[in-house]
């Protein structure tokens, strides 16, 4: 597999969520201005519904069914539940990740999540075995049982003992300093662990769980996509862009 022609951007939306939230339409705007670059919202099989129980490693061979649709290389851009996969792939299929774009990344989390829901909501789905999890603004529900948590928190990449997270890749981690579902600590331990000698860690102030790409977000994002440049690019193409 060799240099890039062009940067294949996905970008894969979290639980509750879609294709038309404020990330991936910020992003599509975002992008549309970079001419070496293809941008795709990214439409999983079972994004969510209350008739099928959710399963985040669907969700991760569905990614992976689009990365292997061509031999180019692709950067994964990720919101929330969705950077569970993201990781898992990055480690995994170094040959078909060039970078990482993680926004307040779901990891590092254990089964007293569920409250965020909404208080008791852990208590409730103990006894009655599945829970709603309610859509966001253009999002879709989720249908959540016990089965389907634990095999998030046994595959999630920070649940591992090891010490450093075999991510070679360029990555950039922006988490709301005020977020009250996933700690913002939980992405500065993620990014210690990371092996990668390019990556950068965001605090955003004054934002939780739900926040907008600002201009502080987007420079950062911007020199992310430069070093990917300087590493996937060959040198005739890149002196072109």
């Amino acid at each position: 597999m060799g240099f890039l022609n062009k940067l294949n951007v996905l970008y894969c939306h979290g639980l509750g969520s879609s294709i038309n939230c404020r990330h991936a339409t910020q992003l599509q705007s975002f992008f549309e201005k970079e001419k070496d670059i293809y941008f795709e919202r990214f439409l999983y099989k079972n994004p969510g519904s209350y008739e099928h129980i959710w399963n985040v490693n669907e969700w991760r061979k569905d990614i992976e069914e689009r990365i292997d649709s061509n031999d180019e290389k692709w950067i994964l851009t990720a919101t929330s539940g969705a950077c569970h996969p993201a990781l898992n792939i990055a480690k995994q299929r170094k040959s078909k990740i060039a970078g990482l774009f993680l926004m307040c990344p779901g990891t590092g989390l254990d089964m007293s999540f569920v409250d965020t829901i909404q208080p008791g909501a852990l208590k409730y789905l103990m006894k009655v075995g599945t829970i709603k999890y309610p859509p966001s603004k253009h999002g879709h529900p989720a249908l959540l049982n016990i089965e389907c948590l634990q095999e998030f928190l046994k595959t999630d990449i920070c649940n591992s003992a090891e010490t450093t997270i075999d991510i070679t890749c360029p990555v950039l981690t922006v988490h709301g300093v005020e977020d009250n579902i996933v700690p913002v600590e939980n992405s500065n331990r993620l990014m210690q662990r990371i092996s990668s000698t390019c990556k950068d860690f965001y605090r955003i102030p004054g934002v939780d769980h739900y926040f907008d790409l600002d201009e502080k977000v987007l420079t950062k994002l911007e020199k992310l996509m430069n070093s990917i440049r300087e590493n996937e690019v060959p040198e005739k193409k890149r002196s072109k862009i």
